[in-house]
């Protein structure tokens, strides 16, 4: 009688009947046994090649970034500015695909592998013209076992998520969920603080109709605790913090099982209460240095971040703190509304920490 699949594929070199989970002579398949124990990601890496999961802040080694193209600098988005969700300075196109390419080269010198691709090769469209941000690859949210598959806030980022998935379709990583339905939630933006444990946020870019629907995926794929936060808003008009109201990876950075980076004037103070009863302990960012997106930065592995480097005060905070940062110029990307963590879609971490295990 043949055991439980191998957590990782073995090469055989012949078909065997026994190689079959709970095979018995004569007798139908154990359906009872192999659906009570046998779980979805003990065949993950059978089925689908790698064992495929961002879960939590464990050592990073597969990402994928999507080129920057000229819909990005757009002059349609200097018409209306407070609409398009930015102060109206559009990036140098030259300058930020070179910053842009540094990032990969960074974490291709650091030992992850980068998936550097484009769309399709074509130029973005959303449901309606221009597809402004769709360099943000961090839309594709890879938790164990797969990918959640957004439904977007705004109607010129509307159907990024096609991209998405058609992406993720190509590399062999399984989709778990797509949200659909009167459901927004750009899910990527949602902060995988540990294996564990991790932050949404209702807001602009999510709903309750769409964190209602991702929920349970969450549960499933592991999380023992999804804290749901919460963030003010815009209502006509346009304010340079919009961009950091509408994504929790704008105000927190996990660093370890119970250490954060945080800038609390753009998360709710329950929130704190709430991290703080946990056991969290808490940097606050600089103000002064905010604007350099210090917290859209990349957990390479506990205590090691990739971060931009103009953010030289919340550097010298961290590694007080026992954080090694690993620094890159990264103000001009910043320009078109996302950082480090908005350019990367992460695919692939081993095993790290946990918050309540």
């Amino acid at each position: 009688m043949a055991t439980k699949p191998e957590a990782t594929p073995v090469a055989k070199s012949e078909d065997r009947i026994e190689d079959f989970p709970y095979y018995e002579e004569g007798k139908v398949p154990q359906y009872h046994r192999y659906h009570a124990e046998v779980s979805y990601l003990d065949e993950l890496e059978l089925i689908w090649g790698k064992r495929w999961g961002a879960q939590g802040i464990g050592p990073l080694r597969e990402v994928a970034m999507v080129q920057p193209t000229e819909t990005e600098v757009k002059a349609l988005y200097e018409q209306d500015s407070a609409f398009f969700v930015f102060n109206g300075v559009t990036p140098d196109l030259d300058l930020m695909r070179a910053q842009h390419r540094a990032l990969a080269d960074l974490y291709e010198s650091l030992g992850i592998h980068v998936h550097y691709t484009s769309w399709a090769d074509e130029t973005p469209r959303s449901a309606y013209g221009p597809m402004k941000r769709s360099i943000s690859a961090a839309a594709g949210f890879v938790i164990n076992g797969g990918a959640i598959i957004p439904r977007e806030s705004t109607p010129y980022w509307r159907g990024r998520s096609r991209y998405v998935a058609e992406f993720l379709s190509r590399i062999g990583c399984p989709i778990l969920y797509t949200v659909h339905g009167h459901g927004v939630c750009e899910i990527g933006a949602s902060v995988r603080m540990s294996d564990d444990f991790i932050v949404l946020m209702l807001s602009t870019d999510c709903n309750r109709e769409g964190a209602e629907q991702v929920i349970p995926i969450l549960e499933r794929a592991g999380y023992e605790r999804v804290l749901l936060a919460r963030s003010p808003g815009p209502l006509y008009d346009y304010h340079d913090e919009v961009p950091g109201w509408m994504h929790a990876d704008m105000w927190i950075l996990p660093l370890d099982a119970r250490l954060a980076l945080i800038y609390p004037p753009w998360c709710d103070y329950q929130t704190i209460r709430d991290l703080h009863e946990i056991g969290y302990e808490l940097i606050e960012v600089p103000r002064d240095e905010i604007d350099f997106y210090p917290t859209n930065a990349i957990t390479l592995e506990p205590r090691k971040v990739i971060m931009n480097a103009s953010a030289v005060k919340t550097r010298l905070l961290l590694e007080r703190h026992g954080v090694e940062v690993v620094g890159i110029d990264y103000d001009e990307v910043h320009k078109y509304g996302g950082g480090i963590r908005c350019n990367t879609m992460q695919l692939i971490r081993d095993p790290g920490p946990t918050t309540f295990g």
